[in-house]
């Protein structure tokens, strides 16, 4: 069993133990449609798990590109999920749409969340989620490399982080590999991009380098029962 959420899954929710995301290219937005219904179709054609939280899907504001994103409430269910689904290459048709593929889920923890300083009450809906993967080489790497660049941010721009429009960055490290996903929360594209361009690419590079990767809207979430 399973239905369609009303609203936003809840990204730093503290029954979610694991998330598994996965990066699915599509070129254009005609495939990104196709691949949102045929991932969802797929999802809902199973039994719904009793520890998967939530499953999501984003779509690229380039239209290049559709973001999965489930949340599960043990490390050990989320593997056992990526072990039956197979987390190896998938190319050419993905779920039965042509030219689509992927290089598989990979599964992550929530480590830090920063919330923005300047967003008001109630709290806006986010409407934009920029989206980016750093490789590391192990979590402890992974997780300095977030604390330094957080300090980095802190010590250039001060702690509020009361930038227009930002309501959180959601720091993930990957369980095994040790990559960095970051999934953050705003209320425009058009300031999470002049953010980017002004902050984060400068702090990335001071870092060491890196893609500031896509910019998604919410397409679909699926709870359980």
């Amino acid at each position: 069993m399973f239905r369609t959420a009303d609203s936003l899954p809840v990204i730093d929710r503290p029954d979610a133990a694991a998330v598994c995301v996965e990066v699915i290219s599509v070129g254009g937005a005609d495939g990104q449609g196709a691949v949102v219904d045929a991932t969802a179709a797929h999802r809902r054609s199973r039994p719904w798990p009793a520890e998967l939280l939530s499953f999501s899907c984003y779509v690229s504001t380039d239209g290049d590109s559709v973001l999965t994103y489930a949340q599960w409430s043990s490390r050990e269910a989320a593997l056992n999920a990526l072990r039956e689904e197979g987390d190896g290459p998938q190319e050419g048709p993905y779920l039965g749409v042509e030219g689509a593929h992927s290089l598989g889920a990979v599964p992550y923890r929530l480590y830090r969340v920063v919330r923005g300083g300047a967003i008001t009450e109630p709290e806006p809906v986010p409407e934009c989620f920029p989206a980016a993967v750093f490789p590391m080489p192990g979590e402890d790497a992974a997780c300095r490399w977030i604390d330094d660049l957080l300090a980095s941010e802190e010590e250039v721009e001060g702690e509020e982080r009361a930038y227009p429009g930002a309501i959180a960055a959601n720091f993930h490290v990957g369980l095994g590999d040790g990559g960095v996903f970051v999934l953050s929360e705003w209320a425009s594209e058009k300031e999470a991009a002049e953010h980017i361009e002004e902050v984060i690419q400068p702090l990335l590079d001071q870092a060491g380098g890196g893609d500031a990767g896509a910019r998604y809207t919410h397409a679909l979430t699926l709870t359980g029962p």
